[in-house]
């Protein structure tokens, strides 16, 4: 510490001396540089720079001391956040990943679905065609047992109230009133379907024995589809229609039955009860 009050010292007289214009500075001992004077005055700054001189490197230290620990803290606050975002990345990644694999898993759900669906769709077709072609192949089997069953016998086997109308049989129901699908139940126990009619001659000679103000049902209906009108006996679409104004029309879809009110055909709804017309054969 008396070293640097020493310095200090020096520096004052070197600083004096080379103001007063000496060529040559020489560093001699305070006492005598001095010559009693000076060291006495200097002396209070040079004790209390002595004093205070432990306290500055002290203080200098802790300032040191701490901005290090700061610096550590920051380090580790640094890496800490880095370790964070690089968890965050890492999350966000697995989270991206799942969601492209579960669309994936999606898509490849969605096209097995579709071929289900197409494969089942061709399968319902394809039955709904060998059924029907089932059935037109029964129908034709059975009118040709009717007509052998006739030929042996040498008559037709009718049941009473069947009457020949042209060049066919029908009976026309007066009394009862039934639903379209009763009453082609019942003209079929009675060997016979709901009616079909094929020609204007045939129908012109049916209307003129049926009550104006009652309502027939016939054997004609669009249930397989719309404004495709099909006889029941034979499963092939109808030829022949004689419709009403407006005809065909459908208020909702239970209107598929075709029948005949004021000498001309409408379509009706098929839960009704109405009157009908069976013929003989198809």
């Amino acid at each position: 510490m008396f070293r640097l009050s020493v310095l200090v010292l020096n520096l004052l007289l070197v600083s004096h001396e080379f103001s007063a214009g000496t060529a040559k500075i020489e560093i001699q001992p305070l006492p005598a540089l001095c010559n009693g004077y000076c060291f006495p005055t200097l002396k209070p700054v040079m004790e209390y720079v002595a004093i205070h001189q432990d306290k500055w490197n002290t203080c200098t230290e802790i300032l040191a001391n701490e901005a290090r620990k700061d610096q550590i803290q920051l380090n580790i606050q640094l890496d800490a956040l880095k370790a964070d975002v690089s968890n965050i990345k890492a999350s966000q990644l697995s989270k991206d990943e799942k969601l492209d694999r579960m669309e994936r898993e999606q898509f490849a759900m969605h096209e097995s679905l579709e071929t289900i669906n197409r494969y089942l769709t061709v399968k319902l077709d394809r039955t709904k065609l060998q059924l029907e072609a089932i059935k037109n192949t029964m129908d034709y089997m059975k009118a040709q047992m009717d007509g052998y069953f006739s030929a042996i016998n040498g008559v037709q086997c009718l049941q009473p109230g069947f009457e020949k109308i042209g060049d066919r049989y029908f009976y026309i129901e007066e009394d009862v009133e039934l639903n379209w699908l009763d009453a082609q139940a019942k003209c079929r126990r009675m060997g016979g379907h709901l009616a079909s009619i094929k020609t204007k001659q045939e129908f012109d000679a049916i209307v003129e024995k049926l009550d104006d103000s009652k309502s027939y049902f016939l054997g004609v209906n669009e249930n397989t589809k719309t404004g495709d009108f099909v006889s029941a006996a034979s499963g092939k679409s109808c030829l022949y229609h004689e419709w009403g104004p407006g005809e065909p029309h459908h208020n909702n879809d239970q209107e598929r039955c075709v029948s005949i009110l004021r000498k001309l055909m409408h379509v009706g709804n098929c839960t009704y009860e109405k009157r009908f017309i069976c013929q003989y054969g198809i």
